[in-house]
């Protein structure tokens, strides 16, 4: 899967790097198949209604369990291209080494924040899965698997972040190698 053209390119440079880079395109492709699936899913529903008066059962339930894959997923891809959105009004003017310090004060506070999220989310995955938990309706679509795609979407994200954090700091430090996001 290539970068889109608006997307500087990147390339993972070692082991971690490598491996987050692979687990970020999977998470990217699995939360690609999760939007056709959920198109799939709405699409058939809204003419099986039309045409012969019944839905997908729990089509509802299945397309918001697909939301946490197609959301959470890609958070690592877009966060190791530097793509998430930034406001830049008040950044612009300050010199190199000080946005430097800032993306990385930056990526910091977002791994302590999303890391607290995917362990509270974790312990909320487990507790559905050791107690069964699912949803009322005919298909009976149990609970956890969505929340674990949110969790792992998470994890991926906080690792991205530990790494951005780390490229930051060997920018900000004089780190050899070290390139501007």
């Amino acid at each position: 899967m290539e970068d889109e053209p608006g997307i500087p390119h990147r390339t993972p440079r070692g082991p971690v790097d490598r491996a987050a880079d692979w687990l970020e395109r999977a998470a990217l492709t699995v939360s690609m198949i999760g939007v056709v699936c959920a198109a799939i899913v709405v699409f058939l529903s809204v003419v099986g209604r039309a045409l012969i008066g019944r839905a997908i059962p729990d089509n509802v339930v299945l397309t918001e369990n697909m939301m946490p894959l197609i959301v959470a997923l890609p958070l690592a891809y877009v966060a190791a291209r530097r793509g998430h959105i930034e406001v830049e009004v008040f950044t612009n003017p300050l010199p190199p080494r000080a946005i430097a310090f800032l993306t990385m004060i930056g990526n910091l506070i977002g791994l302590v924040i999303f890391g607290l999220i995917a362990w509270s989310a974790f312990n909320v995955t487990l507790r559905d899965f050791e107690t069964a938990r699912y949803y009322e309706g005919l298909l009976r679509v149990p609970a956890w698997p969505a929340k674990a795609f949110f969790v792992i979407g998470l994890a991926l994200f906080a690792l991205r972040l530990a790494l951005n954090f780390l490229e930051d700091a060997g920018r900000l430090f004089g780190r050899r190698g070290a390139q501007r996001p």
